[in-house]
């Protein structure tokens, strides 16, 4: 950064205090809002940051730039709204939100004060997303016909320091479910493909985990170039799994988290490479590059990888096919 900036971390969890030790060591100011008393107490000992209770009282005794949401999903937009009231650039974590209230009115506002936006999407920053991004880009495997994205893993672990049940992700109140908690596969679904027209979904709660929300879904869509996309997402995988096999009519795209590595073949060449995750590379990388990339973004007055209206499109999506799953019809998406 060319300059310091302030910025307000809203909700002391896992992912908040991550993006709170980023932006200390990118030089930030840092303050987190919480409502508990213990997690303020725990944050001001282990991370040295001012804590507040209430956004409110953080905003008016730190005037920051930057506001990071990391609240349940219900909470997004009210707490980005009043930030972005206050002239504060925003980081708000996926999804969006849980449904389109109070979406539009924020977009206005973005685009009244001039603010920077982008709402979490650390998949795009990953080295081997970028690589098939690349792949792509370059029309190594021709036009894509069909693509397969996965993403499990066990819900009990996520949260290895508190009751999964009383997790936002376990519950309906608070936004919770596996769609929108995997919104990354959606995300980097349409980086890679486009956008998507027709989305079709069975969901469901499958497995013995207490919880409200659905932990399995299957969903078939269709994007505008005609490449037909299936998800399979869950809570219950006991080893986690992420991967993705695209289908070109010239050759195929393979990639896996757990095999560090994008494997491709060339038909008309009959020839196959690979590109091999960095050694050096931790997971903190892709959250640490895109933090650097937001606060670039706002030295540089320029639109993000993911703006508010990014996020909103990855929500539709995210909507329409928990709509499906629960008619059992297909949804078409406008655009």
């Amino acid at each position: 950064m060319s300059a310091t900036k302030t910025a307000l971390v809203v909700g002391g969890g896992s992912i908040g205090r991550r993006h709170t030790r980023n932006l200390q060591q990118l030089g930030a100011d840092v303050g987190v809002v919480d409502q508990a008393v213990d997690v303020r107490t725990e944050l001001a000992r282990d991370l040295g940051v001012t804590t507040f209770a209430e956004l409110t009282d953080g905003i008016d005794s730190e005037n920051p730039d930057i506001v990071v949401v990391c609240t349940p999903n219900r909470f997004h937009i009210d707490v980005a709204t009043e930030a972005a009231r206050a002239g504060c650039h925003l980081f708000i974590e996926k999804p969006l939100s849980h449904n389109m209230d109070g979406v539009a009115e924020l977009e206005s506002i973005i685009s009244e004060r001039n603010l920077t936006s982008l709402v979490g999407c650390n998949l795009r920053f990953h080295p081997e997303i970028k690589k098939i991004h690349e792949l792509l880009r370059n029309n190594i495997v021709g036009p894509i016909v069909a693509a397969r994205i996965e993403g499990g893993s066990y819900l009990p672990e996520w949260f290895s320091d508190a009751d999964y049940r009383e997790s936002y992700s376990a519950r309906e109140d608070l936004g919770g479910g596996v769609i929108l908690d995997y919104i990354h596969e959606i995300n980097y679904a349409r980086w890679l493909l486009g956008e998507f027209e027709t989305v079709s979904a069975m969901a469901g709660q499958q497995s013995q985990l207490e919880i409200e929300t659905n932990d399995v879904a299957g969903i078939l869509a269709r994007t505008s170039e005609g490449t037909i996309c299936e998800f399979h997402l869950d809570y219950v995988q006991r080893k986690y799994s992420r991967s993705c096999h695209i289908i070109g009519e010239e050759g195929t795209i393979r990639w896996s988290w757990p095999d560090e590595q994008v494997e491709w073949y060339v038909a008309d060449e009959d020839s196959s490479d690979s590109f091999s995750r960095p050694n050096e590379w931790t997971m903190n990388d892709m959250y640490l590059d895109e933090m650097k990339h937001f606060l670039s973004s706002i030295e540089a007055s320029e639109e993000t990888i993911c703006p508010v209206s990014c996020g909103q499109k990855d929500l539709a999506v995210g909507l329409a096919t928990r709509k499906s799953a629960t008619t059992g019809q297909h949804v078409s998406l406008q655009h």
